[in-house]
């Protein structure tokens, strides 16, 4: 058993933040410096979760999880905050983006030994804007940490190594700092379902989880490898004990219930050399904080070569095999002619502009569906339409009005509404449902990934480039000044492009991720979502509950 003399730090509650940290000198400390007993915190415990999209967790499927996962050998050594509330930078920078880029170019335990392949705790910290962080290093939030990592990146631990902080204040970052953080960013980050079996599917599947925990007192003298189970009182670490650390394994016969193995930043003398074993029913219960009806757990997607958003210069070459875009004219209210708020239109087409016909024995299909900004399990889809072979050659039927069967097969460089009837493009209405909260709209071809397409990123395009707010259907509403009936002003999208084979090709209603929204859900989340909704027959329900809505617009209930 290991002794440690320590000391727990007061709880300053401030009038806007709370920032958890110990006292400390505001000396510079030496890298080989241990702290004296203090153990500090530095998560504000702030951030708002229900501005942070969700996971669609679309690679896990169904398979049974294995009984144990150990991934701290993908982290570096276990580092030390010292007397500093940096514990954020330590998770999100060191620990996390350390273990990603790692993962990502297949180092090993003793590569990631060396400062060269570690991310700088200190240059992430430091390159928060003052406003969003304590002074004399003393706290921030996730989002500002991960947002910044997303944006910026970080720099090497060897590059800024974790000494002569300072007062951490952001107008001390170097230029050199930020010219090498550009090169080590995240391509986005995600709240998790808070759940034991969401965090074992993510660890399962080589992605450490994020946690942002509420400490008790029995917690800041642990220094064993038992499993911790319950917490004692609150009485020196405070109600506001917030503290980041990360989630590296879990083991379901350790303890009574099954641990998860944690990993935190008070060097190798805290716990158990570092780590700690967190029984699974205490960390969703108490452990991991919660608010709102969410809980802090998150992962990040690691840089991808040239990113998403950064599309070949020459667009222009001819695409092997079949290659599917759809194309909007316009989106827009029908709420004057018919009289009915939630109804809309939208003149659409689809396009092949590859080098082979797409066929309709390949059973294909559209959706234009809806779904939540910041929870794409929230979605639904308003209209679909199938190709396929079970009506008779170059026919058509539409057995609802959210839904027709084409046999038709569109050659190379035509379109759809051209071979089916000769015409530019097609008219269609449908009903919004009175569904409330932040909403994308998107045409999708061939949704199932039937095409084996050179390019898949063309498949998608967005009438709403950010997300529309809805109110109960409605993209807005407000009422007139003399309180008669209210005033319905919808959203309304019109296309000033030409549909020419550079627009089809690349454009930026292809995607989501914009200035404004940088960690909105990237082309390949949502069509792997789609394509896993479709395998396990969710997608049919979906529209199995529009046809419902639609029936009961045009004939009542």
């Amino acid at each position: 058993m290991k002794k440690i003399n320590f000391f727990l730090c007061a709880i300053l509650a401030l009038q806007l933040c709370v920032f958890v940290s110990c006292d400390k000198d505001s000396e510079p400390f030496e890298e080989e410096e241990q702290p004296q007993g203090d153990f500090a915190l530095g998560w504000s415990g702030e951030d708002d979760l229900s501005t942070i999209p969700t996971s669609t967790n679309f690679s896990f499927g169904n398979s049974n999880l294995p009984s144990s996962v150990d991934l701290v050998p993908k982290f570096p050594p276990i580092g030390n905050q010292n007397p500093y509330g940096t514990c954020v930078s330590w998770a999100v920078g060191y620990n996390y983006k350390t273990a990603l880029n790692g993962m990502s170019n297949g180092l090993s335990t003793a590569q990631l030994a060396s400062t060269s392949n570690q991310f700088s705790p200190k240059d992430l910290f430091t390159a928060i804007p003052d406003n969003q962080k304590g002074t004399d290093c003393n706290g921030t939030n996730f989002t500002e940490a991960l947002t910044l990592l997303q944006n910026r990146g970080v720099a090497t631990e060897q590059t800024v190594p974790y000494t002569n902080l300072g007062n951490c204040s952001s107008s001390n970052v170097q230029s050199s700092w930020t010219t090498e953080a550009n090169q080590n960013k995240i391509q986005y980050w995600r709240k998790i379902d808070a759940s034991i079996q969401s965090i074992k599917q993510n660890l399962a599947n080589n992605i450490p989880v994020i946690l942002g925990a509420k400490l008790a007192d029995n917690f800041m003298s642990w220094n064993s490898d038992v499993v911790l189970s319950s917490s004692t009182s609150y009485n020196n670490v405070g109600q506001h004990a917030y503290h980041a650390m990360v989630i590296a394994g879990y083991d379901d016969s350790k303890g009574a219930n099954g641990a998860f193995r944690v990993i935190n930043s008070w060097g190798e003398t805290w716990g158990d050399f570092g780590y700690i074993w967190v029984d699974y029913n205490y960390m969703m219960n108490e452990f991991c904080t919660s608010y709102n009806g969410d809980k802090p757990l998150f992962i990040a997607s690691d840089q991808e070569g040239g990113g998403e958003n950064n599309p070949p210069d020459d667009v222009n070459p001819v695409t092997t095999g079949v290659d599917l875009a759809p194309w909007v004219f316009a989106d827009y209210s029908n709420y004057q002619f018919s009289g009915e708020p939630t109804e809309r239109v939208i003149d659409f087409n689809i396009y092949n502009i590859g080098n082979q016909t797409a066929s309709a024995n390949d059973d294909w299909s559209i959706y234009y569906i809806y779904f939540n900004a910041f929870d794409a399990n929230d979605y639904g889809v308003i209209y679909y339409d199938e190709f396929n072979t079970s009506i008779a050659q170059n026919t058509y039927d539409c057995p609802t009005a959210d839904n027709c069967v084409f046999n038709l097969d569109i050659p190379s460089g035509n379109s759809f509404t051209q071979t089916a009837w000769g015409l530019e493009s097609q008219i269609r209405t449908y009903y919004m449902p009175e569904l409330s909260g932040y909403y994308y709209l998107v045409l999708i071809a061939d949704a199932e990934d039937k095409f084996n397409e050179q390019d898949e990123m063309n498949n998608l395009f967005y009438t709403t480039l950010d997300p529309k707010y809805f109110d109960y259907g409605y993209s807005s509403r407000s009422s007139s000044q003399d309180g008669n009936e209210a005033t319905i002003e919808q959203f309304s999208f019109t296309n000033n492009l030409e549909p020419n084979v550079q627009n089809l090709k690349r454009n930026e209603r292809q995607t989501a991720v914009t200035d404004n929204f940088k960690n909105a859900y990237t082309q390949k989340e949502i069509l792997e979502f789609i394509k896993k909704e479709k395998r396990n027959g969710n997608i049919d329900s979906k529209i199995d509950e529009h046809i419902q809505l639609t029936k009961d617009k045009y004939y009542g209930n």
